[in-house]
């Protein structure tokens, strides 16, 4: 009943910035005495859809009591911080190449892991599961590994992510029945699907109106122009050139700007970002916002949210917290996105790298307020009832429970 209420008074701003703190406070007061389980993340300074997802399913167990141990020190790990999550361990790690600093992270885990009597150890990304497979053996509790891509051939033959594949859990979730799939082909695991999510509330609390005004006034867009935004890190299989070349050829470019949300994660990609500006040289209405921490904001003050990825997007969070924002959604037709869209009813959907149809789209969504509307609350729709973290959790509770048995 206590946290019925304090979740009432958090959707309501009634305790502004100590809102997020009080409900993980709550949170972890109802779930005191129940069963324990660890999430286990390699850390860095990513923070990508399945880093938010992480965060997001930290604040909505029911059932259990979660802890995250992080091996890297890095963004991620502050911004595990920052939410008020209270059970967040240092595991005082680095990359898996570094043996002693390895070694060392796998002695903290297993020392928390006994002496907390953990039931359960949940690892995300090939990575992580290496972390994972090593210390569910040595502390003998069973482990549930979440593939967030589609497995290919080719991964078997990176050193890490070869490792981190080679290791069995007692079961494998995957994001997607896209995803499912590979894992049948090449794990041979038995495996569930549980879609990724993302957190309503962080929507729903944002006023349209405002989030409007005040992207507006940071980047001087015209009041009248329409805003679409492609939000991701950046690189080429991401499909931010596909997007841009999409924008400079629509019919109504003189009524609409482009935002690009994303900054350059590994070196590897500057040479794509550098190409970017390129092409987009002499325009201001192209805007490069490099890394935020609004994206809810950004999203919200938007017209149309692009998700352009040439390669099969095995889920798509981007695409989910569109539709939360209450905007339409353009995506490419492959991987996640074709779980997740219908196209023209809820979102709209382009064939990898066809700037043409997606400048297409972009066009008739500036013509037709009333298409926009109609998609947008389509789409809100369905996120609120397939989506959300209580939803995802939910289920993955239940995963977890026939797991351990109970």
């Amino acid at each position: 009943m206590t946290r019925c209420i304090l979740r009432s008074r958090v959707v309501n701003g009634d305790y502004g910035c100590l809102a997020w703190p009080l409900w993980c406070a709550a949170s972890a007061i109802a779930k005191m005495g129940g069963l324990k389980i660890f999430y286990i993340h390699g850390g860095g300074d990513t923070i990508g859809g399945i880093e938010t997802y992480i965060a997001g399913s930290l604040r909505y167990h029911k059932l259990y009591e979660p802890y995250i141990g992080i091996v890297r020190y890095g963004r991620f790990f502050e911004y595990i911080k920052n939410m008020g999550f209270i059970n967040l361990i240092d595991l005082k790690g680095g990359r898996l190449r570094e043996i002693p600093k390895t070694l060392r992270s796998i002695y903290s885990a297993v020392r928390f892991i006994r002496n907390n009597d953990i039931r359960l150890l949940i690892a995300h990304g090939t990575h992580s599961w290496v972390f994972g497979g090593i210390i569910s053996n040595i502390c003998g509790v069973k482990s549930v590994f979440y593939v967030q891509g589609d497995i290919k051939k080719s991964d078997f033959g990176d050193l890490i992510s070869g490792a981190g594949l080679r290791i069995k859990p007692t079961i494998y979730i995957a994001n997607s029945e896209f995803t499912a799939k590979s894992v049948k082909q090449f794990l041979r695991g038995e495996v569930r699907v549980n879609h990724l999510a993302s957190d309503i509330f962080e929507f729903d609390k944002i006023d349209e109106l405002e989030a409007r005004a005040r992207l507006r006034a940071e980047f001087n867009i015209p009041e009248k122009r329409k805003v679409f935004s492609i939000i991701g890190r950046i690189q080429k299989w991401k499909g931010q050139d596909t997007t841009i070349l999409a924008f400079k050829n629509m019919r109504h470019k003189d009524k609409a700007c482009l935002m690009v949300v994303g900054d350059c994660t590994f070196k590897g990609d500057e040479p794509f970002y550098k190409h970017l500006k390129e092409i987009s040289r002499n325009d201001d209405s192209i805007i490069f916002t490099g890394f935020r921490k609004d994206v809810p904001y950004i999203m919200k003050g938007s017209d149309g949210i692009i998700h352009a990825s040439r390669e099969a997007e095995p889920f798509g969070v981007v695409v989910v917290e569109g539709m939360m924002a209450r905007k339409p959604v353009i995506a490419t037709a492959h991987g996640g996105p074709l779980e997740i869209i219908e196209n023209g009813k809820d979102g709209f959907l382009f064939n990898p790298e066809d700037y043409k149809g997606l400048a297409g789209i972009m066009d008739t969504l500036v013509e037709d307020e009333c298409l926009r509307k109609r998609v947008s609350e389509e789409a809100y729709n369905k996120a609120k009832s397939k989506y959300t973290m209580e939803v995802s959790v939910a289920r993955l509770e239940k995963i977890i429970s026939d797991v351990i048995g109970i």
